[in-house]
């Protein structure tokens, strides 16, 4: 748990509450960058603090997320039917939609199915395999790391069905998906290590499990601004300009308002 103290409208002080860190404190002298998710980082602060505006704007960004990981690991790589042999089409980002003659209609019915809170039957799949770019990450046995970022999942399932219900059985689907493009791929698979909209949330933190913090169907001109409303805190999450995606756009961006504005108060 972090509690950021503000003082004098400025914040100061960081409780860091962590089992490695309990009760360690950070001065800030000229300020804080808050990489929380803006939910959480309005949580810390405490609503009060900020703005009628601006808690107005934040609770409209405010979406549960929709996608959902499956790390893998792998005693071999896969072998695709359209590529069986090396040609390096384990190094990059590997692309699985529906054969259908229409595509986008079916990624459409499987985006409406999870408006529905439903589990679509052919999600949108990007695979990843890291041992085959980075071979240092093989384990001592020599199997490999792989990953699937599924698009979409409910955050909440319909029909009185809950994820804790669902997750083996849909884990499974997504692996025979996998078999349709790289037959006899689930034998590969001996662990695996999953991460739904409401484990996300648990396991990191992150509100509503929304990996992007602010959803991606706003636009970027609509997403959080890097000041805050409290002198001296400024946002540089993926729920500011220009999202996500390991990028670190908003970690510079940010950082360059706040040092403008520590320029500025040196005047």
């Amino acid at each position: 748990m972090h509690v950021v103290l503000i003082a004098s409208g400025q914040p100061y002080n960081i409780f860091v509450l962590q089992p490695i860190l309990i009760g360690c404190q950070v001065l800030a002298r000229h300020g804080v960058l808050s990489n929380a998710d803006p939910f959480r980082m309005r949580d810390l602060v405490g609503r009060a603090k900020l703005t009628d505006e601006y808690n107005t704007k934040l609770d409209g960004l405010l979406k549960p997320g929709s996608t959902m990981k499956v790390n893998l690991c792998m005693k071999a790589l896969p072998k695709f039917t359209c590529l069986p042999n090396a040609q390096g089409q384990h190094n990059g980002t590997i692309h699985l939609l529906p054969p259908e003659k229409d595509v986008i209609q079916s990624v459409r019915a499987a985006f409406d199915d999870i408006q529905k809170g439903k589990l679509s039957d052919f999600p949108t799949i990007e695979w990843y395999i890291h041992t085959s770019i980075d071979p240092s990450l093989t384990d001592p046995e020599g199997r490999h790391s792989g990953a699937l970022f599924v698009q979409w999942v409910p955050y909440e399932l319909s029909g009185g069905k809950t994820w804790e219900q669902e997750e083996a059985a849909y884990v499974k689907r997504l692996l025979q998906i996998c078999d349709r493009f790289a037959p006899g791929f689930s034998d590969l698979v001996q662990e695996t290590f999953v991460l739904t909209p409401p484990k996300i949330e648990k396991h990191f933190g992150v509100t509503k499990g929304h990996i992007h913090h602010v959803d991606n169907g706003f636009a970027f001109a609509d997403r959080l601004p890097y000041r805050t409303p409290v002198r001296g805190l400024y946002s540089c999450s993926a729920g500011t300009h220009p999202a996500g995606s390991v990028i670190g756009c908003g970690g510079h961006n940010a950082t360059m308002a706040a040092l403008e504005d520590v320029k500025l108060s040196k005047l």
